[in-house]
């Protein structure tokens, strides 16, 4: 049954708006005073009440102010003002806070009564319309999206479904391309925030001195190039999910703050002085072992334990290879429809040779294969011929650096020797560059000046 709240300082006319909620068979509340309505709207967060009547010409607050702090509770209430003056200005003002609608005195309750059915109605309406949606969405909701029959990708599928409707925050850890952005998205498809953002953000991947202003947003002056206000990610995944990929690259700095955030569920923007409440889901994944770096002082143990509620591991695909077939069924339907290609399925021998593999890019690395293995075959099966593995094959592009036959540059060799490693540590340029013995920026650097692509 609608509940409504009737706001006016008249008793007189609180007394014959309760009339007309008894006629409608309505149930209703009066207040004299909008800041007492204000407080209950306040507890209830705007729930505990179907529409409002209010006068605009009040003591303690006008109709106009309430509407809009009333608004910002719940944008959803239909507010019907009343007013003593029938003019296009006071209809603008209205309507601009917010108000459903407005009606003059004196009060023609015939006419107050129709246009609260209708605002009634309309938000009956709207409100089933976004249940059809959410509905909708839930039906075309994938189960998850880790496809495989191992037991642990069975695991991990169950850690998915328990702790999506959840608040808890979630560590996810593994190589580098075995799916954890996957798993991320999976959790945040299988809540209740689904119908909000997802929001991703690699802190390897941004300079220090920006991903502080790319998390929490700033204000205008607040450094040299701030030259308007900015929202950060986290205000973007209001109400959704916020996924902080390679938590472990992010400077001890910004480990502070974030722990601040997470603890308070409040942020407060570069240069700002106010702080910013949130609701947002936080998802964290690193293919670093954080109980070292907790050791050698790099990443905060208080930290590691707020992310980590819930720990999801993903195995690397050398250890699950009985996913393989359905992995690669998977990318050649995906290059069917992306590439047009006619393949349909791959021979045994192919798939042999697959499985053999140690695969150290991981299930990123298969779908590279088979995308390029789709390309370069002719016909419907991929042969084992046509299933090139750039690692061994860089291999033995290596043994030959020194042919006298085939004499190269030393910036041919410095090239070729640079992407060899980087294809062995699946493109983790941290791993890369102790490797090589230089540091990231310059790895980064020849990376560029070379056109090495991952």
């Amino acid at each position: 049954m609608p509940k409504i709240f009737f706001i006016d300082d008249d008793p007189s006319i609180l007394m014959t708006l309760e009339t007309m909620g008894d006629e409608l068979g309505y149930e209703y509340q009066s207040f004299k005073d909008p800041t007492e309505c204000l407080e209950l709207l306040e507890k209830s967060r705007g729930s505990a009440v179907t529409a409002i009547i209010c006068d605009i010409k009040m003591p303690h607050m006008s109709g106009l102010e309430f509407t809009q702090k009333a608004k910002a509770l719940n944008e959803e209430i239909p507010i019907i003002l009343i007013t003593a003056f029938d003019s296009a200005q006071v209809a603008v003002d209205a309507l601009e806070m917010g108000a459903y609608d407005y009606v003059t005195k004196p009060i023609h309750f015939k006419e107050l009564s129709i246009i609260l059915k209708r605002a009634i109605n309309q938000r009956k309406i709207k409100q089933n319309v976004e249940e059809l949606e959410k509905r909708v969405k839930n039906l075309e909701k994938p189960k998850t999206l880790l496809l495989g029959k191992s037991t642990a990708i069975s695991h991990i599928n169950e850690l998915i479904s328990q702790v999506a409707h959840t608040m808890a925050n979630v560590l996810v850890t593994g190589e580098t391309g075995t799916g954890k952005e996957l798993v991320a998205k999976s959790i945040h498809q299988l809540s209740d925030r689904s119908h909000k953002n997802f929001v991703t953000i690699n802190c390897a991947s941004i300079p220090e001195q920006l991903l502080e202003s790319e998390l929490f947003g700033h204000v205008k002056g607040a450094f040299t190039d701030a030259s308007k206000d900015k929202d950060g990610l986290f205000h973007e995944a209001q109400g959704g999910t916020l996924f902080l990929d390679e938590i472990g690259d992010m400077p001890l700095s910004l480990q502070t703050k974030l722990l601040r955030v997470l603890q308070e569920r409040k942020l407060r923007k570069l240069g700002a002085t106010q702080e910013i409440e949130i609701d947002v889901r936080v998802i964290a994944a690193t293919h670093k072992n954080l109980m070292e770096m907790i050791k050698e002082k790099t990443f905060r143990e208080d930290l590691f334990y707020r992310l980590n509620v819930i720990n999801i591991e993903i195995p690397p695909l050398r250890e699950r290879k009985d996913d393989i077939p359905i992995l690669v069924d998977m990318f050649i339907k995906k290059c069917r429809k992306e590439h047009k290609s006619k393949i349909k399925n791959l021979s045994d021998e192919a798939l042999e040779k697959l499985i053999s593999h140690n695969w150290p890019g991981n299930v990123r690395e298969l779908e590279n294969t088979i995308e390029r293995s789709c390309i370069m075959s002719s016909g419907s099966t991929i042969e084992a011929s046509k299933i090139v593995i750039v690692n061994n094959q860089q291999k033995s592009t290596e043994q030959n650096f020194l042919n006298l036959d085939e004499l190269k540059t030393l910036s041919e060799i410095e090239a070729k020797y640079i992407e060899h490693v980087l294809e062995e540590v699946g493109w983790v340029k941290e791993k890369a560059s102790k490797i090589l013995g230089i540091n990231r920026k310059t790895l980064y650097r020849k990376i560029k000046d070379y056109g090495l692509e991952d």
